[in-house]
């Protein structure tokens, strides 16, 4: 078996979303794609995951319902926001 070698090109963040997003809409197996770039498997896979996590961050709002079906009971919310700081909400 013969083992390919690539030459070192650094990319940006940028460029290698662009890959990715080139690479899901190609319907490659990551391989056939990262041959058909001449770029390197493990690279690649490294990259996925570093920008993949940006896919995976929360939505940056979550509808939690309304609160008027419990208009007769009381409630309590709270928010951790981090560094010490704390959102206390309550209906009595």
């Amino acid at each position: 078996m013969s083992q390919t070698t690539f030459q070192r090109t650094r990319r940006s963040p940028e460029q290698w979303q662009r890959l990715l997003e080139e690479h899901a809409a190609s319907g490659l197996t990551q391989t056939a794609f990262c041959q058909s770039k001449s770029l390197s498997i493990a690279s690649f896979q490294n990259w996925k995951r570093k920008l993949g996590k940006v896919e995976d961050e929360p939505p940056s709002w979550v509808e939690l319902g309304t609160l008027d079906q419990a208009a007769e009971s009381a409630w309590d919310v709270e928010l951790d926001l981090g560094n010490g700081i704390c959102l206390r909400l309550r209906r009595c």
